[in-house]
């Protein structure tokens, strides 16, 4: 009778976790697009969408509240707005959508950090952890080009 009961309750527990493993996707994703990029070299932060925004040398991400508690303050005074994150990320996929050889051109992709790097710069295919895709797919799922700098042909 006790393996009936340990049965049952693997059953239920696995049962749970697979229900709530839907949620998981959508934390983490709500959890990526309220970071900000903390220069720790000048203390300022950069929202998602900017210039800046993961480009530093020295830096880190954290929540925006996070940031302000530790003391940071947000780069040219403008605090994140997720609007404005989702402006700038479509319009950076749009844009490599309408370059039909940005399609073409194959980066690497580090995975660790989102970064992807152009063929013949120095650390392509050159870091611990990533992978090789079209410039428009790394856009896509949410990369952002080395140095702010995209890819050309």
């Amino acid at each position: 009778m006790p393996e009936y009961r340990t049965a049952t309750r693997f059953a239920a527990l696995l049962t749970l976790l697979l229900s709530l493993a839907w949620l998981a996707p959508v934390a983490l994703a709500a959890d990526d697009a309220s970071r900000v990029w903390v220069n720790t070299n000048s203390g300022v932060y950069h929202c998602p969408g900017t210039q800046y925004y993961g480009n530093t040398k020295r830096g880190k991400y954290l929540s925006e509240s996070e940031a302000t508690e530790s003391g940071y303050r947000a780069a040219y005074g403008k605090r994140y707005s997720p609007a404005a994150a989702r402006t700038g990320q479509s319009a950076a996929k749009q844009g490599l959508i309408a370059e039909p050889q940005a399609r073409s051109t194959e980066v690497w992709v580090n995975t660790s950090s989102g970064v992807y790097h152009c063929p013949g710069t120095r650390y392509y295919g050159a870091t611990k952890r990533g992978r090789y895709m079209s410039e428009a797919d790394a856009v896509a799922v949410g990369n952002r080009p080395a140095y702010g700098a995209r890819c050309s042909r």
